[in-house]
């Protein structure tokens, strides 16, 4: 009798062999790979992506996966990346830059993601 994968776990482990084959490197070369786990956040935790490698992250993700951007908003995910302000202590404080916590985009965001066809969390 064969063994029938899930369509829902097919996507999962295709979404997750794609992250891992493509973007799971090193921070260093004599570095380990950071472990992937479906908690693992690209935007936040101990190896956030910078925005620009992000952006190539997601757009390829978007588009191998076919998922809908729909609501997706990358500045909730990377919302200081673009500013750079400098002497920003020398502008009156209603001015001055304040740092936004980024909200973690997970792995398995990107799963479930992918397997409803859309961005589900904006």
């Amino acid at each position: 009798m064969d063994t029938v994968e899930k369509p829902d776990q097919n996507t999962s482990d295709e979404v997750i062999s794609w992250y891992e084959e493509n973007w799971n490197s090193p921070v260093f070369p004599f570095f380990r790979k950071p472990k992937l786990t479906p908690e693992t956040s690209l935007s936040t935790g101990k190896y956030p992506w910078a925005w620009e490698d992000a952006e190539d992250i997601l757009v390829e993700y978007f588009e191998r996966f076919k998922v809908e951007r729909r609501n997706f908003s990358f500045i909730k995910y990377w919302p200081n990346e673009e500013t750079f302000i400098p002497l920003n202590f020398l502008r009156k404080k209603e001015n001055r830059f304040h740092y936004v916590e980024p909200q973690p985009l997970t792995i398995q965001m990107l799963v479930a993601s992918a397997k409803a066809g859309y961005w589900l969390y904006d």
